[in-house]
């Protein structure tokens, strides 16, 4: 990939800085002040093709800049252990750093950078292909889960494939880091498909959680699905308590310009919003996140893990450590 030399972006590592290169897009002319922010969490996985069109059309939706990170693992350190000379007690013990293992360790940290500069750059010329202009590019070393834990920029809505560059695509199981992150977030997140196809219709699974009710706000205070038919299902007994809860989420949703198809339907929530899906010809699912503590879900199983890990379309869930208000 051939880069021009007349602009930069500045790459913060922990002990230096690095100027990358990357493709000179023209900047948008008086780009509006306080526009919502899009962080895209970009990998080599089967899931970036579709992560960038997800990327894109929110991105058109939400009006929104678009950031895109890529976390690499650091290179390990090699140290010896702690020795001691000739069995000497006078000459103590000491913790060797030989230079052939530093010389490793820094080009495996340099080979690490300039991947990251390839993926990112493969990212950025693609996201400019489905209209993104200017995204702001991101390499940092660490884990995944610890980086978006530090975040301290405004995130409006975060992208995420369903599964890492380690884990197969036709492996069943979510990445290992996809339920600690949707746990622990404060971000709407959006898990993307491994195939993009154009948002037409949504499905709100309805649980009358706190987090599914602060799903309800964010889809009526959010531009991201107006203008969208919406079908609202609940999995449970037909009991006034629940119909109820059903009519009230419907009157909310109607307040933000929506007119959701509601439907009470006995079953566990996991078959029957796959079920709807596939019957109304739904292109994305919303619902509450992780209802239950890791204590409990340990011995009943989660319905948010299973439903992600078996949907065939994106699901946008509230992060686990958002605020949770009802309507």
């Amino acid at each position: 990939m051939q880069f021009r030399q007349n602009r930069y972006i500045l790459f913060h590592l922990p002990t230096r800085r690095f100027l990358f290169p990357v493709r000179p897009y023209p900047t948008p002319s008086n780009p509006p002040k306080n526009m919502p922010a899009i962080l895209t969490c970009a990998d080599g996985s089967a899931y970036a093709p579709s992560l960038y069109q997800h990327t894109a059309w929110a991105a058109a939706q939400l009006h929104a800049e678009v950031e895109v990170l890529h976390v690499y693992p650091p290179a390990p350190p090699f140290y010896l252990p702690p020795v001691n000379f000739m069995g000497d007690p006078s000459m103590g013990s000491a913790s060797l750093a030989l230079p052939e293992l530093t010389a490793i360790s820094a080009a495996q940290e340099e080979d690490a950078r300039h991947a990251a500069m390839e993926l990112l750059g493969h990212a950025a010329t693609t996201l400019h292909s489905h209209g993104v202009q200017n995204p702001e590019l991101t390499a940092l070393p660490g884990t995944l889960p610890d980086v978006l834990f530090s975040w301290d920029k405004p995130v409006d809505l975060l992208l995420l494939g369903k599964r890492g560059e380690s884990t197969p695509a036709s492996d069943t199981h979510l990445g290992s880091q996809i339920e600690t992150i949707i746990r622990e977030s404060t971000h709407p997140i959006l898990v993307v498909s491994h195939n993009f196809k154009p948002i037409q219709r949504f499905l709100i699974s309805f649980d009358d959680s706190p987090s599914v009710h602060a799903a309800l706000r964010y889809i009526v205070h959010s531009p991201l699905l107006q203008g969208l038919p919406c079908d609202l299902v609940m999995a449970g007994d037909p009991t006034p308590e629940n119909r109820a809860a059903l009519e009230s989420a419907r009157d909310y949703l109607k307040t933000g310009g929506f007119d959701p198809q509601e439907f009470l339907m006995q079953g566990d929530p996991e078959t029957v919003s796959t079920w709807e899906i596939a019957a109304n010809q739904v292109d994305l699912l919303v619902m509450g996140a992780y209802s239950h503590s890791r204590f409990l879900q340990f011995f009943i199983g989660s319905t948010t893990t299973e439903i992600i890990r078996s949907c065939r379309v994106p699901v946008l869930l509230m992060g686990g450590k958002m605020p949770h208000s009802e309507p």
